[in-house]
């Protein structure tokens, strides 16, 4: 007899299946979390993840036991026991504790939001963040990612770091906005730009009402991996300002960098 509920199509990122070993399936359901669903329900779970919602149930229940996840109501949420394993990760040779108090000079003399970034893959990772109490709500969760094309983040490393990143941009440039930029000469124009001031923006090009200016910090050796920048709700008119401040602050960061590998 054909089966009257034929099995769909696994969607991308979703490596699980009935057959597969119970690690790659509990790593599946943990996957099935990002940025823009870090509350799912069970059935939710089960669809992300391509598993039985009885199979889903059961991971469920002993990833809350040891603390991966965490239930309220309907919902569950990654847990705190992973959001303490995610801390040890060295992360860029921990550069977010590293560039943390030199990004609160950033937001006394800016006023702005100071977000750090880190290439992961073929977008920018927001690894840390610093706001005071009168610069707005941000518009990005630390562990958010973007873009290379859409952020003035992304556009500092593509101007900076490796060439092959050029590439992988251009080969999807989805529209965030109606300012984000879609055409690869058009991106390619704009880099260069990058290349020779030294700094980039992003004009609504990832969310409404978001303006960002940010720079690259390439270490001691000349890579680029991470750039450094501000972020605010309206048009900044004293990017002459600003980009000093942010300049001046990613050579420090890279330094302390330098000479935290070396010890």
């Amino acid at each position: 007899m054909a089966n009257p509920r034929p099995r769909q199509p696994k969607r991308s990122g979703q490596a699980a299946s009935v057959g597969s070993s119970v690690t790659s399936r509990a790593l599946a359901v943990l996957g099935a979390f990002d940025s823009d669903r870090p509350r799912l329900t069970l059935s939710e779970i089960a669809r992300r993840s391509d598993l039985p919602v009885a199979t889903t149930y059961r991971l469920v229940g002993e990833l809350v036991d040891w603390g991966a996840l965490q239930r309220k109501g309907n919902d569950y949420m990654v847990g705190h026991r992973l959001w303490q394993l995610g801390l040890l990760a060295p992360v860029n040779h921990n550069i977010a504790e590293i560039a943390a108090p030199y990004m609160q000079d950033v937001l006394f003399v800016t006023k702005n939001i100071v977000n750090l970034f880190v290439l992961d893959g073929d977008r920018v990772l927001l690894l840390e963040r610093i706001l005071g109490t009168r610069v707005g709500s941000p518009f990005r969760r630390v562990g958010d990612h973007l873009p290379l094309h859409a952020s003035a983040a992304g556009k500092a490393i593509l101007a900076f770091g490796d060439p092959t990143l050029m590439e992988s941009a251009t080969q999807k440039m989805d529209k965030l906005t109606e300012h984000t930029l879609t055409s690869p000469e058009q991106l390619r124009r704009e880099v260069a730009r990058v290349r020779e001031t030294g700094y980039a923006v992003s004009n609504q090009e990832a969310g409404d009402r978001n303006f960002g200016v940010a720079v690259p910090i390439i270490s001691m050796s000349g890579r680029c991996t991470a750039a450094l920048g501000v972020v605010s709700q309206e048009a900044p008119n004293r990017i002459g300002e600003v980009e000093p401040v942010l300049r001046i602050t990613a050579r420090r960061i890279s330094r302390r960098m330098g000479v935290a590998m070396d010890e």
